[in-house]
């Protein structure tokens, strides 16, 4: 099992957005040797030039030159309203740029898209709309030998007159997988997602997935937002949560997500290592309930 962290976040400051190979770098320099790239842009990147191609495979060759290898990444996504049509074409390059950047899997947000009054929740038309946009992501993913991993997700805090997003729930995210029948996609468990949605009994949840878990996001909370604190400072039971994977018998990654909040610069780098300690912590859990 690898220890990851996804690299996005670290590049926020207080002062001036780092580059992403400034914070590749420190993300090494930080104890890691795996990441998570964020494939977030709708559109081409700042940096990258007419040839995006060459743009990832230089990432890539930058990554391996400092020791770093890229696991998963995650694609965009919107939140509570329909994606443009273009978003279609975007997550192919996606599956491509995951592909060209050495890494497994591609984590995937199965709610990204609605019908035009998508508040109007019909649950049938949900799960044909969603599946009928990935579907073409994930066959391109199968013939090129990675996956896509669509992430458990959560309802917004204070919605109570209808359902906005589809995989908040472990049923939904079973209902859109058996729509595949394909062995390229299966789940990303967020446990900060899964927290806000069944608090206490998230690991019960957990374990009534039919799906295989292929990946992770870890990060922790109160119950209360979706707080994407490191694990310890917030409500989950790691422990549980470490046992739950051991009985389980997952073999994938542990991937830190963090967000919100931007670390100044004379306090990232020792953030960093203690956010690689902090995950070699939650190691050496799973590892004891492995023997």
């Amino acid at each position: 099992m690898r220890l990851s962290v996804n690299e996005s976040y670290f590049r926020q400051s207080p002062i001036k957005k780092r580059t992403q190979l400034d914070t590749l770098k420190l993300i090494k320099d930080g104890g890691f040797d795996t990441v998570d790239f964020g494939l977030f842009n709708l559109k081409k990147h700042s940096d990258e030039g007419d040839d995006h191609r060459a743009w990832i495979s230089k990432r890539r060759e930058y990554c391996e030159s400092i020791g770093l290898k890229v696991n998963q990444t995650h694609a965009p996504f919107y939140e509570g309203k329909p994606m443009p049509e273009s978003y279609k074409e975007r997550l192919l390059q996606c599956v491509e740029d995951t592909a060209a950047l050495g890494a497994d899997c591609m984590v995937a947000h199965g709610d990204t898209w609605y019908c035009e009054k998508y508040n109007q929740w019909d649950y049938s038309s949900v799960v044909n709309e969603v599946y009928e946009v990935f579907a073409p992501a994930v066959e391109l993913a199968a013939g090129l030998g990675i996956k896509i991993a669509m992430e458990t997700l959560h309802e917004w805090l204070g919605n109570h007159y209808h359902r906005v997003r589809l995989c908040s729930f472990v049923e939904e995210i079973d209902d859109l997988l058996d729509r595949f029948n394909c062995d390229a996609v299966g789940v990303c468990w967020d446990f900060g997602h899964a927290a806000l949605v069944y608090k206490e009994d998230q690991f019960k949840a957990l374990k009534r997935l039919r799906h295989p878990i292929i990946a992770t996001h870890v990060h922790d909370n109160y119950f209360r937002n979706d707080a994407h604190s490191l694990p310890f400072q917030g409500s989950i039971n790691w422990h549980e949560a470490m046992r739950t994977l051991v009985e389980i018998g997952y073999r994938g990654d542990l991937t830190l997500e963090l967000g919100h909040g931007a670390i100044p610069d004379g306090l990232i780098n020792d953030f960093i290592s203690y956010t690689h300690k902090t995950g070699m912590e939650l190691l050496d859990i799973f590892n004891s309930f492995s023997q």
